[in-house]
């Protein structure tokens, strides 16, 4: 062990992962030895951002933080960059420079044109561990965001040092909101610049555990904003949501301005419509069969939509272009509407209301109608107007009005509304292999996987998803069909018909049967160790099946399962079991309820989970009559 100990210490060496603390590289992919963000403010538009890291890489789990990628655009400049391999010993083997590297463009499939592109660069380099470092110099040319600090961006990193220091004149103000950060940033003045500064050191990985609330809550960060700010030839102060969006107003003048064809066809679409409503309807229907989405995103176009007239021309645009068009051919019809930014996306963290900062990655539109509110997905050409889902429903949002931008709640979807109803009509042979009619209702949250799959698979590639729903060993899907109904709160309606083999178990002169075709609950969760974070049901829904199987003749009831209810803060479930002859009904309901609950909790949970797990499972014993 001294010889070791000596040789990490030899000329040259750094960053020898033997001398990793156990407890960082317990559960952990990557070890970040060291990790430091100087962020420098030299105005409202100009600061010079500077990165040095150095990451120790386990495993093959830990590879993407080997890998060094980084944007520049107009506004960002990477000035210089600088990285070097090291083995397990610390010892160097290679070295790159920024002019090594890969340049490649931010265009991706839903891209038109974007300015961004990208320095990328790998060593390639797979023999467990060893460590790469990375320092990279770069130039914010106009700030509208600053970048936030996440010493740990996901389970399965340690963090050895990392630090943040925000350089910043001292009458220029930022604000900074700390997240699970113990303590306060250390603060020193130094002539004419204030220096802010956190660090952490010794953090174990994050585990991943079920139904974890997003990383952002866990872990330790630190978001930043600035108040004044400058970016291209646009000028704003973010202190407050309403001066955000007043920001944005200024983004947004002048771009609702309609060509006259279409002004035209407005009116003759809408003018003979009685009710708000039926001119959201037929306007947002004409949106969608005359635009599509297409991402083009140029300097300060990452954040202004490009207006009316372009998106005429063009036929195509991104969500603001979009959103923006639909207000403006709102506006034409007298049904006033406001654009609407949000963080989209079934994963996305929520809105941190009490920090005005740039935290959104859509817009949209919301309609104030005097009865509710419709929300209008504008990148869409297939989504019901008025419907949302899970991509920016049931979520906070900033709505943009003349006076500025104010915290709203888009359209909520709840326990009542995500449904999932189910009958299934079946037939058991003498074989024991089932034959099922299965006719299923989905709606709003529930329906929206499978609004993508019928709108955007071909059918052999929809029968392929299909041959996969079931927990069962063997059966088919012999024929299928969909139908959509429309609406602020829409459903499908799935027919199915499936073969199983053997579904039934035959043992002598017993039959075996597990009513419960489809909706078979699949995970259980362990509980032997220690919850360490809340546990997080991120939508609500309710499943009913009612089922009825029909058996061969000749068997009597040997055996039926207790009837089971549950009902707890998680939710209720309940099932029940009759016989009549050679006739099952299985009916069953069970119903999530939205919500964090605590981690002292999970022991709860676990045994409900797992007492529906059984129930799920029960099976109803026959035996075959004598004679």
């Amino acid at each position: 062990m001294s010889i070791l100990c000596c040789s990490a210490f030899a000329s040259g060496i750094k960053y020898p992962a033997l001398l990793i603390s156990d407890s960082l590289t317990k559960d952990a992919n990557v070890v970040k030895r060291y990790d430091e963000l100087v962020i420098e403010i030299k105005s409202p538009g100009k600061a010079r951002i500077y990165k040095k890291y150095a990451y120790t890489i386990l495993n093959e789990d830990g590879e993407v933080y080997a890998m060094f990628v980084d944007s520049y655009d107009k506004f960002r400049d990477v000035n210089s960059v600088d990285g070097t391999l090291y083995d397990a010993l610390g010892k160097e083997l290679k070295s790159v420079k920024k002019k090594d590297m890969q340049d490649l463009s931010g265009n991706d499939e839903s891209s038109l044109m974007v300015d961004t592109r990208y320095k990328k660069h790998d060593f390639y380099y797979r023999t467990y561990p060893f460590t790469v470092e990375y320092e990279e110099e770069a130039e914010m040319n106009g700030i509208f965001d600053l970048p936030d600090w996440y010493p740990q961006r996901s389970s399965g990193v340690s963090v050895e040092s990392a630090k943040l220091v925000v350089i910043a004149p001292k009458d220029y103000t930022f604000r900074y909101k700390d997240v699970n950060y113990k303590g306060s940033p250390t603060i020193t003045e130094n002539g004419d610049k204030k220096t802010y500064t956190w660090q952490v050191s010794n953090l174990k990985p994050i585990k991943h555990e079920s139904f974890s609330p997003s990383l952002r809550s866990i872990v330790t960060s630190v978001l930043l904003a600035p108040d004044e700010f400058e970016i291209q030839d646009y000028k704003g102060n973010m202190q407050t949501w309403l001066g955000f969006g007043q920001f944005i107003n200024s983004l947004l003048a002048g771009k609702d301005v309609l060509p006259d064809a279409v002004k035209q066809q407005v009116h003759s679409l809408a003018d003979g419509l009685k009710s708000p409503e039926e001119k959201v309807k037929v306007l947002y229907d004409y949106l969608q069969k005359n635009t599509r989405y297409i991402s083009v995103q140029l300097g300060i176009g990452g954040w202004q939509p490009f207006d009316a007239a372009y998106v005429t021309n063009k036929r195509y645009g991104d969500c603001k272009a979009l959103s923006n068009y639909m207000v403006a051919l709102l506006k034409e019809a007298g049904v006033p509407a406001n654009y609407v930014l949000i963080e989209a996306g079934s994963d996305a963290d929520g809105l941190v209301e009490d920090f005005p900062s740039n935290q959104f990655n859509h817009a949209t539109v919301c309609v104030p109608l005097a009865k509710d509110t419709m929300w209008l997905e504008c990148t869409s050409q297939t989504v019901s107007p008025g419907y949302v889902g899970n991509f920016t429903g049931n979520r906070k949002a900033l709505l943009i009005d003349d006076k500025g931008g104010h915290v709203v709640f888009t359209k909520y979807y709840g326990v009542n509304q995500n449904l999932q109803l189910r009958k299934i009509n079946a037939l058991v042979d003498e074989a024991g292999n089932l034959n099922a009619d299965i006719q299923t209702r989905y709606t709003c949250i529930q329906q929206d996987h499978l609004h993508g799959m019928i709108n955007g698979l071909t059918r052999k590639e929809v029968m392929e998803r299909l041959q996969k729903i079931a927990d069962l060993p063997t059966y088919e899907i012999t024929s299928y069909d969909y139908k959509e109904n429309k609406g602020v709160f829409p459903s499908i309606d799935e027919t199915l018909k499936m073969d199983a083999v053997n579904y039934a178990s035959i043992s002598g002169k017993r039959l075996f049967i597990t009513p419960n075709i489809l909706s078979r609950y699949t995970s259980r969760i362990r509980t032997d160790s220690a919850r360490m974070y809340d546990i997080d049901f991120d939508y609500a829904f309710t499943d009913v099946d009612t089922v009825q199987i029909q058996i061969p003749a000749g068997y009597a009831l040997e055996a039926l399962p207790h009837n089971t209810s549950l009902n707890n803060e998680f939710g209720a479930y309940e099932n029940s079991f009759k016989v009549d002859g050679a006739n099952i009904l299985y009916i069953r309901k069970y119903k999530r309820n939205a919500g964090l609950f605590p981690a002292s909790s999970y022991d709860k949970l676990g045994k409900y989970l797992d007492d529906i797990y059984k129930a799920d499972r029960a099976k109803i014993v026959f035996i075959k009559k004598e004679g």
